[in-house]
């Protein structure tokens, strides 16, 4: 009896544990998971519209909520411009490559996204964020980066052409978990 009640309270604890993380670095471009589609949805008709919501859905994962505070140009050959996004929220689902069990959850995070569009519509970017796991003893960096023709995208726009929303595929990702540092004394 005395066992059973053992072997009973390893097998709970150990079911309230917390997520199991396996760090390391996880990339969509080798195949570690599939990104599904991103999407920018444009309140205001305009991609620099306040309250813009980003959004990336892929296998075992998604980055969402993310609500453009400021989109500022840029002088340079690379980008156009520079957008902020605050209050994102990273999930990270078991299944996945970066987790043995459980969940991992970052919110309120901020996203920074730099982007060009060229004269023949070629749309690029690149996203990056960082943050810790609200539920675990690690932390994360995220990049993304996209180039696409409205080949690989769609922008839709309403019947007084102003954009309302941009979403596509071939997203490349890498997800970089580490343990957190400890906080110095």
């Amino acid at each position: 009896m005395i066992l059973l009640f053992a072997l009973g309270l390893v097998f709970s604890v150990s079911a309230h544990a917390g997520p199991l993380v396996k760090p390391g670095t996880y990339s969509s471009a080798y195949g570690d998971f599939n990104v599904r589609f991103w999407k920018e949805i444009f309140f205001g008709c305009s991609p620099d519209a306040p309250m813009s919501v980003l959004k990336v859905v892929g296998q075992r994962f998604s980055l969402s909520r993310a609500v453009l505070e400021s989109r500022e140009p840029i002088e340079g050959p690379d980008w156009q411009w520079i957008d902020t996004y605050q209050c994102a929220t990273l999930i990270l689902n078991s299944g996945g490559p970066w987790l043995k069990r459980g969940t991992l959850v970052a919110k309120h995070l901020t996203v920074t996204k730099y982007s060009k569009v060229d004269e023949n519509n070629q749309l690029k970017f690149w996203m990056t964020c960082s943050g810790v796991f609200e539920n675990s003893d690690y932390a994360f960096t995220l990049e993304a980066t996209f180039e696409g023709t409205p080949h690989n995208y769609k922008a839709k726009y309403d019947e007084d052409n102003f954009p309302e929303f941009q979403m596509g595929s071939h997203l490349n990702i890498v997800i970089q978990i580490n343990k957190k540092s400890p906080r110095p004394v």
